[in-house]
Order: C-alpha cells, then sequence, then structure tokens
C-alpha cells in the first residue's frame, strides 16, 4: 500500500499518556500505528511537568523513533483538558489505554478514557492491552447496522485491515429484537409479519452489499454475520469469542450520560467491559 493511501486513513492522532507501568507500551504502540497510518503523532500529558519526567519521555521517543513526533505538556483536570486539546489540534483519532473490566464504581464514576469515549468528536482508539512487542493484527470485527455511519466505519476497518495486513473481517449485522417487536404490531396481519421481517431484512443487506462493494478489499476475507440479539452486547460477545484483536463500531449518536449506564444504549456494553481493543469511528467531528 503506498504512502498516499495510508494517510487517507488518520493523519493526524493524539495520544493520550501517563506515568504508569504502561508508559512504554503505549508508546511502543504508537511507533507501530505512525508505520501503519504514516500519521503526525502528539503525545499528550496532563499534570505537572518536571525534568525527570521529560528525560523519561525523551529517552522512550528515541527508542522508538518517535523524535519527530510533538509532545503536548499541560496542567488541569485530565478529561476536560484532553477534550479541549483535541479540538484545538483537530485530531483524526485519539488514543488512551483502558482497563478491559472495571469494578462497579470505576464503572459508573467513569474512567479518563470511558469519559473521553463517550464525549470526544474525533475517533477514539482505546488500548485495551497495549504490548511493546509485536503483536500483529490478525482478525477485525466492525459494525455493520443500518445508520447512516456504517459506511464510513467499516471503509476506516477495511482501510486498517489493509493497512495492517490482516486477513479476517468480520461485518456484524445485529438484528434489534425491539424492531421485530415492533413487526408484530397491530399494522400487519399475522400472515404479513413474517414477510415484513423477510424484507427488512433484505432491504438491509442490499444496503451491506453496497457499503462492501464501494470498497476495495484486495486479498481480505470478508465474512459477513447476521445475529440476532441486542445490538451492542451480541457483536461484543462475537468479539470475544472469536478472538478479535480489534472491534470497530461507530461512534455515540449522541453524548452518553449516567443513565446510559443504567440503561445502556449499544456501546455502553462494550464499554462495560471490553472484548479486545475498541476503535469508535467518528465522521468529520460528528
Amino acid at each position: 500500500m503506498s504512502a498516499e493511501t495510508k494517510e487517507l486513513i488518520f493523519k493526524k492522532i493524539g495520544i493520550a499518556i501517563a506515568f504508569s507501568p504502561r508508559l512504554e507500551a503505549i508508546i511502543a504502540e504508537a511507533s507501530k500505528m505512525q508505520k501503519g497510518f504514516v500519521s503526525n503523532l502528539f503525545f499528550i500529558h496532563v499534570g505537572k511537568q518536571s525534568a525527570e519526567d521529560e528525560k523519561t519521555l525523551n529517552e522512550l521517543f528515541d527508542k522508538y523513533h518517535l523524535n519527530n513526533s510533538q509532545l503536548i505538556w499541560r496542567e488541569g483536570e485530565p478529561v476536560e483538558t484532553i477534550l479541549q486539546i483535541c479540538e484545538d489540534e483537530q485530531f483524526d483519532l485519539l488514543v488512551a489505554g483502558a482497563l478491559e473490566k472495571e469494578s462497579l464504581i470505576k464503572y459508573f464514576m467513569g474512567s479518563v478514557a470511558r469519559k473521553l469515549s463517550r464525549r470526544v468528536k474525533c475517533s477514539m482508539l482505546m488500548l485495551t492491552e497495549p504490548m511493546i512487542e509485536s503483536n500483529p493484527l490478525k482478525r477485525i470485527v466492525v459494525e455493520g447496522s443500518d445508520n447512516p455511519k456504517t459506511v464510513n466505519t467499516i471503509a476506516k476497518a477495511i482501510e486498517i485491515a489493509k493497512a495492517f495486513e490482516v486477513k479476517y473481517v468480520d461485518v456484524i449485522q445485529e438484528t434489534d429484537l425491539s424492531k421485530a417487536a415492533l413487526i408484530r404490531s397491530d399494522e400487519f396481519k399475522e400472515n404479513e409479519m413474517a414477510h415484513h421481517k423477510e424484507q427488512l431484512i433484505s432491504e438491509e443487506n442490499k444496503k451491506l452489499e453496497y457499503i462492501l462493494s464501494c470498497n476495495d478489499c484486495g486479498g481480505l476475507k470478508v465474512n459477513v454475520e447476521r445475529i440476532e440479539g441486542k445490538p451492542g452486547y451480541v457483536i461484543t460477545k462475537y468479539a470475544r469469542e472469536n478472538e478479535a484483536d480489534l472491534l470497530v463500531l461507530n461512534s455515540p449518536d449522541r453524548k452518553l450520560n449516567l443513565i446510559d449506564r443504567v440503561f445502556p444504549t449499544d456501546i455502553e456494553f462494550a464499554l462495560a467491559d471490553l472484548p479486545c481493543n475498541l476503535l469508535l469511528v467518528n465522521e468529520d467531528g460528528v
């Protein structure tokens, strides 16, 4: 793949870092991303600046050949500060580390990464297990729902798969049981319900086929699965059971809040118990 093609994925990436045991792993992952995406990297740290910490970062940047990247170092409340930096710099992607599963209290209070994912306007990648050593992506699971955002989300997943030479991409169509319930309303006679449901599924299949036909999949093996169940929960379960390396979802249609965690929206199922690295794809800051 040419550098020109790679640049279309994410041109400007912000990497949120903290001086934790996972610092080097996050920087190592950033180095891999820079090579795959041919991106400009901006490392973000919120906290007091010290000569010792600056030395640590410079040594790591030198080790992973990231000397041309930029460092943004500010004091303030982490979430609000990072969100403001993302807006000022107009990042295409924000990257942050995140625990796979948090305690109930932490989940309801919200970790920094999860709070950012609910509010950030650019795409966001949450790394559950950042690794220093090379760990090639093998399988990507991507949302194939009937949503205007899905066109861009699938396109991004395929671009990433080609950039990192991933062999398998699973596109998951989740059949919303609540939609099936609407079919059982008084609008349709009993003998019309099955036919109408088949029509809805056929329409969704055609839309997905069109989306896939618009992307150059090359040698990728693209598998399409339709699974009945609660959207968000179904695809998260599928990603875990099939040992996906990356789950790619549409960004939230609106800002998520505490009510969404009590009565989960689709994305909250994934945020509650991350099955693997999670990419939320946002288009043009929507």
